[in-house]
């Protein structure tokens, strides 16, 4: 399944045939309680939070079901560090670790995430590494592409490995 963004609050699923052979349905045989199903499972696999009607779009024979959604913004804010003493900079500048923040590794980089709202964390970490909160459907992105290192507390483990 791929998922491919249409703009900021809108994406486009597309379910291949070889797909629904793996949860074993055929096009014949899908019914549309099916597809929204599979739909659901793949966006909440995806991180992305469903806002609003879902259109579905099945054709039959080799084509494949096309899903079109409204997303929902995640509440969380990235960033990205080129290296990892960077990183541990980042951590030991704050006046205490975040148990929300999050680690993974992707395209050379390293993504921090921590919940929307930590406006003081989010000044002094951007001093270390750059804002990505801004780009369109990068959680998306990261679940699919990323490699998570710590999926909770990695401020906290970072400290651990790196005290000073």
């Amino acid at each position: 399944m791929t998922i491919q963004p249409i703009s900021d609050a809108s994406v486009a699923l597309y379910i291949t045939p070889a797909d629904l052979k793996e949860h074993g349905l055929t096009p014949a045989a899908l019914t549309l309680e099916r597809a929204l199903s599979l739909a659901r499972d793949a966006f909440r696999e995806a991180g992305i939070e469903l806002a609003g009607p879902v259109e579905i779009e099945a054709y039959p024979g080799t084509c494949g079901v096309l899903v079109f959604a409204r997303v929902r913004p995640r509440s969380r804010v990235w960033f990205s560090f080129g290296g990892l003493e960077s990183l541990a900079a980042a951590a030991r500048a704050l006046p205490e670790p975040r148990p929300d923040a999050a680690l993974l590794w992707w395209d050379d980089r390293w993504w921090l995430s921590l919940e929307a709202g930590a406006a003081g964390a989010a000044a002094r970490l951007s001093e270390f590494g750059r804002a990505e909160s801004s780009r369109p459907h990068l959680e998306a992105s990261l679940a699919e592409h990323g490699r998570p290192v710590w999926r909770r507390d990695a401020l906290n483990a970072l400290l651990t490995y790196f005290p000073v």
